[in-house]
């Protein structure tokens, strides 16, 4: 089988290290290299119009994406850019490196992947897992590569590859992954509706997207708010995670993303290079919730900011749902806490930060080439593991339990100027309200059919004591503000005696 190597580099280093690896490394090599092309299938072969198998391609892909995948030199004089980026690229090839060879290893007993998911999911958890807990290690290994190829001022994405397999071939331990596997099996809650993750990141928060971002404010991000990212061709590194920028302006991706930006994103639904198929990530909550916990930990220099969580349509449930019951989702997914101004809010809504709150969306299976009906929760924050006393299994069980419980017709359109009154100016709910809600979340997943009674319960009285808390924390708010109001007219009062005191003698 042919394979490329990049002629200018055939008397270098680089090449006697390529040359070392075995047949089946070098095929693996290409195989992280072309990426999202050769696991996809769909444009190289177009572009080409070959009529042989795709393997038999991988030289002309090579080559291909050796003179695409290039970092530009008007790009590369931004020196203050490069380790911030280059960190980001080598490490989803180590990621990707130690996927391969974590599923060929004979050490392993994978968790199964969920029926009509994405079949990479569980693999994809034990690694980020493995290299979380490994962070250090993994730094170190990478960390004089990145400085050796910008001493050098090698802007070719193939050596950053190839590099990035040596490391990985240095940090490998199948049985820390074995027991990563383990652990993960441990873990397993398998359910029966197919759920998508979404999550947003941005060290400029809101501002993100702005056209006019505050001024200095995008040079405090290493990253430049995402401005670059195109031009250090992530697009074609972070497959296997679904990484794009979201400019959240349609349009705005081929013709300004190097202008403005936007956030960073981890699209777990999307499965191909063009984004026209979808897959679930799981039908198996825990997995989900943890996926959003490792992948956060994965990007620990990029700030968490938003997650839509999608879960398919498979039915909805008879109660009619009212403001309240709206509420609670949004108390147990928003962000309750004190704006820039420090007024009480709640930050998703009030910031105005929403395209939509809660949307029906079709999205076209890859394997049964069928538009699945989905309800995307739009609105919730995205949050690091140990900000918050709970995580996301409870989050993502109550939305699940919302949407089988309830009957939401077409959309919530009709709760959502309530909502956006309550973000404004948020108070507690009556017990009567979270009860209710609690209730038929509970009753939506016995519904759903596929968790234990147990995991059930226990789940509902999580769910009831993390809306307690939030009722209880808001009710403490707004005694406070009630204090500063009334000390505040006090002293209002103070004054007008005092200016009244000359005229009116006692």
């Amino acid at each position: 089988m042919a394979l490329y190597f990049p002629a200018q580099y055939n008397s270098t280093s680089y090449r006697t290290f390529y040359d070392s690896l075995t047949p089946v490394e070098k095929i693996r090599f290409h195989r992280e290299f072309v990426g999202v092309t050769y696991k996809r299938r769909f444009l190289h072969l177009k572009a080409t119009h070959s009529k042989q198998p795709f393997k038999d391609n991988l030289a002309i892909a090579g080559k291909n994406l050796h003179d695409k995948m290039a970092i530009s030199w008007f790009t590369w004089r931004h020196q203050e850019l490069l380790p911030a980026y280059l960190s980001l690229i080598f490490r989803h090839y180590l990621f990707g490196f130690l996927v391969q060879f974590t599923q060929a290893s004979r050490w392993m007993d994978l968790p199964q992947p969920s029926p009509s998911c994405y079949w990479a999911t569980p693999i994809n958890l034990v690694v980020l897992r493995w290299m979380n807990r490994h962070r250090d290690a993994c730094q170190r290994a990478l960390e004089p590569l990145i400085t050796q190829v910008i001493e050098e001022e090698n802007r070719h994405l193939f050596i950053y590859c190839l590099l990035a397999l040596k490391a990985a071939r240095e940090l490998f331990e199948p049985e820390q992954l074995a027991a990563e596997a383990n652990e993960c099996r441990s873990l397993l809650l398998p359910g029966n509706t197919p759920l998508g993750i979404e999550m947003e990141f941005s060290n400029l928060g809101r501002y993100a997207t702005f056209d006019k971002i505050g001024k200095g404010l995008d040079f405090q991000d290493p990253f430049h708010n995402m401005e670059y990212y195109s031009a250090f061709v992530l697009d074609d590194v972070t497959w296997r995670l679904g990484g794009y920028v979201d400019t959240h302006v349609r349009g705005r991706r081929l013709f300004t993303l190097s202008r403005f930006g936007g956030f960073y994103e981890y699209c777990l639904v999307r499965i191909d290079y063009p984004r026209k198929y979808s897959l679930p990530l799981t039908t198996d909550p825990a997995v989900a919730a943890n996926m959003i916990r490792e992948a956060i930990d994965f990007v620990r220099e990029i700030k968490p900011h938003s997650l839509h969580l999608n879960i398919e349509h498979r039915g909805l449930g008879e109660v009619k749902p009212v403001l309240d019951d709206y509420l609670c989702l949004l108390m147990l997914g928003g962000d309750l806490g004190r704006d820039e101004e420090g007024r009480l809010r709640e930050k998703r809504l009030a910031g105005n930060e929403l395209r939509g709150v809660i949307q029906r969306r079709h999205h076209l299976s890859f394997f049964e080439e069928v538009k699945k009906e989905v309800v995307e929760y739009s609105f919730l924050r995205l949050w690091r593991h140990g900000d918050r006393d709970y995580d996301y299994l409870p989050v993502i069980m109550a939305f699940k339990g919302f949407q089988y419980g309830y009957n939401m017709d077409l959309s919530c359109r009709d709760q959502v100027q309530g909502m956006l009154h309550w973000a404004q100016n948020p108070r507690p709910l009556p017990e009567s309200s979270i009860s209710r809600f609690v209730a038929t979340v509970k009753s939506g997943l016995q519904c759903e059919g596929a968790h234990p009674r147990q995991l059930i319960l226990q789940q509902g009285e999580k769910i009831l004591t993390v809306l307690q808390k939030w009722n209880q924390w808001l009710a403490a708010e707004q005694r406070k503000i009630c204090s500063v109001l009334v000390v505040g007219y006090g002293l209002q009062l103070m004054e007008v005696i005092d200016l009244l005191a000359p005229i009116c003698p006692a």
